[in-house]
């Protein structure tokens, strides 16, 4: 993919926040989001979907990347609490979780697009490119 960000681009940062039971996928997450460079520095967290909601009850966001491993109802059922609370909001699920029925529950429950990890920054920026370009 070839990108086309221009340096003189005045866009604001995006609002991310970060879904996943275990802090430290969301740390090593957290990192991912930043080597995109077009996120803000306000990186929201929340550890299950009820945690996700209040924390868009507080501060509007543009993108919720999710682990659906939470066990995966638990993801699931994020997913779709998110998709409620908000249509605009864009939804990545990154996940090692593979299979083909849980990537069309994830998809058809409101997510936007399944990433399978390992992810890079790369692949986060094609995304968020793709959801907000210029």
């Amino acid at each position: 993919m070839v990108d086309t960000f221009e340096t003189t681009d005045t866009t604001q940062p995006l609002r991310v926040m970060l879904v996943d039971d275990r802090p430290e996928r969301r740390e090593l997450i957290r990192h991912l989001v930043a080597g995109t460079g077009l996120a803000g520095d306000d990186v929201g967290e929340a550890s299950s979907g009820a945690e996700a909601v209040e924390l868009l009850d507080r501060a509007e966001r543009d993108v919720a990347v999710v682990e659906i491993q939470m066990p995966v109802d638990k993801g699931l059922e994020a997913i779709a609490a998110l998709r409620r609370k908000s249509s605009g909001l864009r939804i990545v699920v990154c996940s090692f979780h593979r299979d083909p029925q849980t990537k069309e529950l994830a998809l058809g429950g409101g997510a936007d697009v399944y990433l399978d990890k390992p992810v890079s920054s790369e692949s986060l920026k094609g995304v968020f490119r793709q959801f907000f370009p210029g």
